[in-house]
């Protein structure tokens, strides 16, 4: 398994990554006209800033920027590998809330397009994350047996 520390190998690439994250949730919660980033992607998005070992002071001003009405963001990665890593996280921060709005999958294409990603290319990494949600669904109704 691949360290997200190896793949994100600057501090330039954390941060792009968090604020990718942050631009993906901030804008479909604006599309839906939702109030706010959801909690379970709230926490997600924390979780990742912690393990991406971000200072303090770096994680403060990410959170400063989750808390703004509008933003703006330049995004762009090192690697190929780096920008194909966030979309893998970004779909499955999608998912978190049990669903993939319409929305936010327009927004994982138009940022795809911004990033010089292949639609058949995302479409792959949809199908990955949709099986690993299946699996852990098959692997929570293996709680439920009994014998």
């Amino acid at each position: 398994m691949i360290n997200i520390l190896e793949i994100l190998d600057s501090e330039r690439a954390r941060i792009n990554f968090i604020k990718g994250l942050i631009y993906l949730s901030k804008a479909t919660e604006k599309k839906e006209g939702l109030g706010g980033i959801d909690e379970s992607e709230l926490v997600f998005l924390r979780n990742s800033m912690r393990a991406l070992c971000l200072e303090q002071e770096i994680q403060n001003k990410l959170e400063e920027f989750i808390m703004l009405k509008e933003i703006r963001i330049d995004l762009s990665f090192d690697s190929k590998k780096q920008t194909l890593f966030f979309f893998r996280e970004a779909i499955q921060l999608c998912y978190i809330d049990g669903m993939y709005q319409q929305a936010e999958k327009d927004m994982v294409l138009e940022m795809a397009k911004m990033l010089g990603v292949e639609l058949n290319i995302i479409d792959k990494i949809e199908k990955w994350v949709l099986e690993g949600i299946e699996w852990l669904q098959r692997g929570d109704k293996l709680l439920e047996l009994e014998g």
